[in-house]
């Protein structure tokens, strides 16, 4: 694992790390503006999932999947990358709504063209995964994570066996 791939330049465009780390994840990964592609799934992190993932605007995936990741997702941070087409965080105790008009089902919607505009919207998630349940409305289903438009709910995990 670690930097996978570089561009002309020696910026750093795709970072894949795995089994090789703990603690949290860092802030500063923000700062790498050329990334596409960030791969730190099946590590040891915790804590919440930084806001400055969002600065990375060329990002196209982004999958952090079986770690302990806690909290709520960044939506609006997460929003704000207009390139991001894969956002896998199954395996990850996380909670809160991922809402059906929120920012991250709004970008799983596929709008052909805006009719102010006229022009096309290129902007479309096309994988969200998350350990989560289908959202049940305003009922509350404890500390797992509900949401209304994964593309898939992974179950979450038994700790009991």
């Amino acid at each position: 694992g670690g930097i996978r791939r570089c561009d002309a330049d020696k910026n750093v465009v795709e970072l894949s790390i795995y089994n090789e780390l703990s603690g949290t994840i860092p802030s500063e990964l923000g700062r790498l503006s050329f990334l596409r592609t960030l791969y730190l799934g099946r590590n040891n992190l915790v804590g919440t999932i930084p806001t400055e993932l969002g600065m990375i605007k060329p990002i196209a995936s982004i999958s952090l999947q079986y770690n302990q990741l806690t909290g709520e997702i960044p939506q609006s941070d997460l929003h704000r990358i207009p390139t991001l087409r894969f956002l896998q965080l199954e395996g990850n105790p996380l909670s809160g709504k991922i809402d059906k008009d929120g920012p991250l089902c709004q970008m799983r919607v596929d709008k052909k063209r805006s009719a102010e505009t006229n022009s096309e919207q290129k902007r479309v998630l096309r994988v969200l995964s998350a350990t989560c349940v289908p959202s049940l409305g305003d009922e509350s289903v404890g500390d797992i994570l509900q949401c209304d438009c994964c593309t898939r709910c992974f179950a979450k995990e038994n700790e009991a066996e």
